[in-house]
This record gives C-alpha cells, structure tokens and sequence, in this order.
C-alpha cells in the first residue's frame, strides 16, 4: 500500500450527538480522476494477481490505518470500460464473492464492515474504472449502531427478528420490485430517495459472509442488482448515479440487507441532501413509494 495518508490521523468524538468524525488530511492530495488509470496500471506492471478477475486492492489514498480502520478497493473487473450495470450476472457473482472475501477478511480483525460503490461523478466517483470500496472500522458507524439498538430491542421484546418482519409485511405488497427464491428487494415505506431500494435475504444472517461458497443465493443476488440498477437507468434515461452500502454486523438480532440508494429522481434530475437533510437529518421525499415502486417495476421489466 502506497502511504500517503499521514499518521496525524484523529477520531473526534461530538458531544453533542455521540458521533465520531475521522479525520485524515493527507487525502486531501489523492489523485481524482487521473489521466492514466492506476487500476489499469496494475494490470500491465503485474500487480494484479494473475488468473483473477476481481481483487480486493489496498486503498492508495486510505481514509483510516490501523488502529482506527483499513481501507480497501474493490476491483470489479479488469475491463476499464465496463460499469458495473455492464458486466454480465457471472462477473457479478465474482463480485458477490469479492464482497463475502472482503468481509470475511476484515470482520476477523475490525468492530465493522463498510463495504460500498459511489456510482457516478455527481456523488463523488473519481475513478471510471468498475470498482466499489470497503473499510474495516474499529467502531461502530452511526447508522449500523441505531438499527442495532432497534433489532436488539425488538428481539427483547417480541423474540423475533424485526427485518425478518418487514419481509413478511412487505411480501407481494405494492412497494415489492424484486422476488426471488432466496431474496427481496422492495422500495420502503420510509424511503429517502424516491427510488431507493432494499435487499433482505429471505434467511435470517447478519452478514455476508454467511452466504455459504459458490452459491446459488449469490447468482440470484447478482442478478437481481443488474436487473434492478438497469431498471433505474431506464427510468432516468441514462445511467442514474448511485450508492450501494451492505448493512451487516454479527449479532443474533441483526438481519443482512443491502441499500441502493439512486439519487435521480426523474430522468435528468436530482435528489440533493440539501439543509433539510445535511444540516438537520430530516429527510424530504416527495414521492410515495409505492408510486416509484411501480414506476420502477414497469423499468425493470422494460431493461430485461
């Protein structure tokens, strides 16, 4: 790994809301969009391991070090040209796996696993070359702490798994955009973006990495991803940008499950975290999910 973030890293803790900010100056001079690929650049000086398709690469530029975290990149593909709502369900398995590797890896040795894709320059993409991102914190992130609380307190109180009873709410409901065998995707009711989307696992685990080797519930997961990424860039008429984070902690009360979160919301337009949302957490969303559900169901099946 190329060390050029500094040792002055800090973890500061904000009194007034219990969260840390990690803060690393060094990245302030990394390299955002680079004439010459440095993924590519790894593939011609050998340093991509030959015979594979996908690696887990150290971050140049990482935004935290040992103690505080590692940072990873996520190489999809060697094909610089290929996004990833244009690799085929095969590469996306590799993909699935690449994650389950990821987390495996980094899970042994770190509180939490952040693994994430920024897709498009309008939310911060600063390399074109198919790739996500993973990091392995010594903390838990805000929002994997809040619905730990949440899923942990519904166990004490009922015994079961509340992600397991949102599934059961939502199945054949009129937010559901994806279902499978072994997984379904639906538009919550509190959504953010009007076309967010959320994976569950139809079986109870917590992580990724319960996901047993070469299996079928990771084909049917790449497949589903396509289908539904695709969806959006129909509905956006050209390729809508997005997030892409997996919420996952081992614990008996958390539940697995992966959130895209597009931020088009009609073609050629965005939806911004403006003040409302930035500045005081309150989410606008002017739409009704079970509008864009259907919306998106009608993209989904017209990009098949």
């Amino acid at each position: 790994m190329t060390d050029n973030a500094p040792t002055n890293q800090r973890v500061v803790y904000n009194p007034f809301t219990g969260h840390n900010v990690v803060q690393t100056p060094g990245r302030m001079s990394r390299r955002e969009g680079a004439a010459a690929c440095p993924f590519c650049a790894d593939i011609t000086d050998g340093r991509w391991p030959a015979g594979s398709e996908t690696w887990l690469r150290p971050n140049d530029f990482p935004a935290m070090k040992p103690p505080v975290g590692e940072c990873y990149v996520l190489l999809y593909a060697r094909d610089h040209n290929v996004p990833f709502y244009d690799l085929d369900a095969q590469q996306v398995t590799r993909v699935v796996e690449l994650w389950r590797t990821a987390y495996k890896e980094l899970s042994a040795k770190y509180a939490c696993v952040m693994t994430f894709e920024n897709a498009g320059a309008e939310i911060g993409q600063t390399q074109r070359h198919p790739h996500g991102q993973t990091y392995g914190v010594s903390f838990l992130p805000p929002v994997i702490e809040t619905e730990l609380h949440f899923a942990r307190e519904h166990m004490r109180q009922t015994g079961g798994c509340l992600y397991c009873k949102i599934l059961r709410e939502e199945m054949a409901g009129p937010r559901l955009v994806f279902q499978g065998e072994n997984w379904m995707g639906f538009i919550p009711e509190w959504a953010k973006y009007p076309f967010e989307t959320h994976m569950y696992p139809r079986a109870h685990i917590a992580s990724i990495g319960e996901i047993p080797d070469d299996s079928v519930v990771s084909a049917e997961l790449a497949g589903a991803l396509l289908r539904i990424i695709r969806g959006y860039n129909t509905v956006y008429e050209a390729p809508m940008p997005y997030m892409l984070a997996l919420h996952q902690y081992t614990d008996a009360a958390y539940h697995f499950h992966i959130e895209l979160l597009p931020v088009g919301r009609a073609p050629n337009k965005l939806k911004f975290a403006a003040s409302s949302e930035a500045a005081f957490g309150l989410w606008l969303n002017d739409s009704q999910p079970e509008l864009k559900a259907a919306e998106l169901r009608k993209a989904i099946a017209a990009a098949l």
